[in-house]
């Protein structure tokens, strides 16, 4: 074994020193891998910005109410007789004063007009009193909140960066009315960076409702879940359905994350196959350049296995930068940025997980890559070998 290793490392040393004479096919590698890499990180990136859609990463002590058959808070109607009802539901969690801790909202989709000049939309929610004993990381970081009975509405800091005419102090028409932008608010990563906040009574007065779309409720535990679900969906006063916020998320979001990870493999593992033709092209380059050295280092006792390893080993280390590069320009490029879909708004994140995925993803391209020239080094005949050099 300690031999094997030693002509593994001579080997290895010695392909590495001629790297020079081969430094444009090792580019060629260079290159295809960092292309691949970058891409392929660049849409994973999608895939964990959605990560805050998922079920894991939702409240398991909130519960949400929609009228009965209704999926979200665009199709339900609930009275405000119903979100009486709800709030006196036992297991919904009470604030110091004995307020309970929950609210409602109306959805309307507003036109607005992106920086690039591209139309869009984005979400106008009106809030009742309350959202935020449930919706704590919401702060203002610029301006400050809207009153109650004006037309008044706050913006997310990704929706300000993203639209025109959302500063603070503008003025916008929604059905014929000029609202004033009043606050910037920023939040942890949530559904919130699509929004636009307001008075939810000033919302439906607007644009001629006179119900909610939905509730949300803090529960006083995740245990609390049932008796609370039992006691609204048996109500007859009430005709309304219950779910956990992850039930939500999975209805909403569910697909989405599967659909963007199918996607960047596919595409990444068609950009690979052109990397690997680069890692081969580099890699026989290596091998035909060193035919009479590998023949005589056989011939005098060398085994074929330090040969192949030497071969993979040096492919390895073409890609291994590759991978780190491509990361690396993935990250700087589009880290942070958010991304507009529809209505909904998220960030790009490139995570330690992915920087993970590229350096195993460029070791698979290097060992397919580099698989073929190994085997014909240490197959290749030593007579025929030392008379084609």
């Amino acid at each position: 074994m300690g031999s094997l290793l030693k002509q593994t490392a001579l080997l290895t040393l010695t392909s590495l020193r001629g790297l020079r004479q081969r430094s444009g096919a090792a580019l060629v590698t260079l290159v295809s891998v960092t292309t691949v890499v970058g891409v392929l990180v660049s849409l994973l990136a999608i895939r964990e910005g959605t990560a805050i859609f998922q079920p894991e990463s939702a409240r398991k002590d909130e519960a949400v109410v929609l009228s009965r058959g209704a999926t979200n808070g665009f199709q339900s109607v609930l009275t405000r007789e119903a979100f009486a009802t709800v709030i006196e539901a036992p297991g919904v969690q009470k604030g110091a004063d004995g307020k309970p801790n929950a609210y409602a909202f109306t959805i309307v989709s507003v036109d607005a007009l992106r920086k690039d000049g591209k139309r869009g939309a984005v979400n106008l929610i009106g809030y009742t009193a309350g959202w935020q004993r449930v919706d704590g990381d919401v702060r203002v970081v610029e301006g400050r909140l809207y009153r109650p009975a004006l037309r008044e509405l706050m913006v997310s800091d990704p929706i300000r960066k993203m639209y025109r005419g959302f500063n603070v102090g503008d003025r916008i028409t929604l059905r014929g009315t000029q609202w004033t932008v009043v606050g910037v608010f920023a939040s942890s990563d949530s559904l919130a960076d699509s929004l636009l906040r307001a008075d939810a009574d000033t919302v439906m007065s607007a644009f001629g409702r006179n119900t909610y779309g939905q509730a949300n409720v803090a529960l006083e535990s995740q245990a609390s879940y049932k008796v609370f679900a039992d006691w609204v969906t048996h109500n007859p006063a009430l005709s309304v359905d219950v779910k956990t916020v992850a039930d939500e998320f999975r209805q909403g979001f569910g697909q989405l994350k599967d659909v963007l990870t199918f996607v960047s493999f596919f595409i990444g593992a068609v950009m690979a196959s052109g990397a690997v033709c680069g890692a081969l092209n580099s890699l026989y380059a290596s091998v035909d350049s060193r035919r009479r050295e590998i023949a005589t280092l056989r011939a005098v006792g060398f085994n074929s296995t330090p040969i192949i390893a030497s071969v993979l080993i040096e492919s390895t280390l073409l890609a291994l930068p590759g991978a780190l590069l491509g990361a690396l320009i993935a990250w700087l490029l589009f880290n942070g940025n958010a991304v507009n879909t529809g209505s909904l708004i998220f960030k790009l994140s490139v995570t330690p997980h992915l920087v993970a995925i590229s350096i195993w993803w460029a070791l698979a391209i290097g060992l397919i890559g580099g698989s073929l020239p190994a085997v014909r080094a240490a197959r290749s005949p030593v007579a025929t070998a030392l008379r084609a050099s």
